[in-house]
């Protein structure tokens, strides 16, 4: 760890250039299972109800691991267990694992927070080049139901400004979208002198408004304001340990409802093998 911290001292001062090298899936899948045990055992430690959520719950309900072909992990937890762990994170010393979010990082696009390895990187299309995105276990936030249909398309209109304040045009454009694309692109050269740090905490604001305690059904609104009713609030509190690869890790005791919820009734059938593919963004070691 010395000498990583060493390279990157001698790097800025332009004596050495740090080389990478690209991840393979295998990898990638270590990498974040090595940082979801560190997350399980800092929740452990503090008595944070935490449950793994959408790709990585049904990987452990249907392959008792990863999908095969995924290269994505995600925990969730309720507003209140989300700030407990924030707070933790934020003054945990890990030598390789470090906490990202809008908070503290004006340029950060995404409206939940990460924990990345500090010593691989991931590829970005972000306007801010400080921002640096590793490979990473991605954290979720749940609120109550947003009800009212004014403040549902405030977040969608935020999250698109985020989007707009936070990528560069390859970041933003549809692929084969053509002439279509010329409106984000204008869009863009607006708003990316605006701060996604800004756009973030409206949308937290508006969340937040909806709390948990009053709520009887949960959903990850940051994240899609759109969610329908469905998952009851006390199902996010009552978790069981389930096999994850070498894991044991916590899940909802209803887990299939939230499944059905998040993937239909057939969640148990994987998709076609042409759909079975990982995501297109690169993962890298630095040497």
């Amino acid at each position: 760890m010395d000498n990583f911290f060493r390279l990157r001292k001698e790097q800025k001062l332009g004596v050495t250039k740090m080389s990478e090298r690209i991840l393979s899936l295998e990898e990638i899948k270590q990498v974040e299972l090595d940082i979801l045990e560190y997350l399980h055992k800092i929740c452990e430690k503090h008595d944070i109800k935490y449950f793994i959520d959408f790709g990585t719950l049904l990987g452990a309900v249907r392959h008792q691991g990863f999908i095969p072909w995924d290269d994505d992990t995600d925990i969730s937890l309720a507003r209140d267990e989300f700030e407990k762990l924030y707070a933790v994170l934020k003054n945990d010393n890990h030598p390789y694992y470090k906490l990202i979010s809008f908070r503290e990082t004006k340029g950060y696009p995404y409206s939940y927070m990460r924990v990345y390895d500090i010593r691989t990187r991931r590829d970005s299309n972000l306007l801010d080049p400080s921002v640096v995105l590793g490979t990473c276990v991605d954290v979720f936030p749940y609120d109550g139901l947003v009800t009212d249909e004014q403040d549902r398309k405030k977040m969608k209109l935020y999250k698109q400004l985020i989007r707009l304040s936070s990528l560069n045009f390859k970041g933003i454009k549809y692929e084969n979208g053509g002439i279509k694309n010329l409106p984000r692109y204008i869009a863009s050269a607006i708003f990316r002198f605006t701060s996604p740090q800004f756009w973030n905490q409206k949308l937290e604001q508006l969340a937040l408004k909806y709390s948990v305690e009053n709520s009887t059904d949960l959903v990850c609104s940051t994240y899609d304001s759109y969610y329908p009713a469905g998952i009851k609030t006390e199902w996010l509190y009552d978790t069981i340990d389930m096999p994850y690869e070498n894991l044991i890790l916590k899940v909802p005791r209803r887990y299939h409802e939230i499944l059905v919820y998040e993937f239909g009734e057939d969640y148990m059938t994987p998709p076609p093998v042409d759909q079975q593919t990982p995501g297109n963004e690169k993962n890298y070691w630095i040497d």
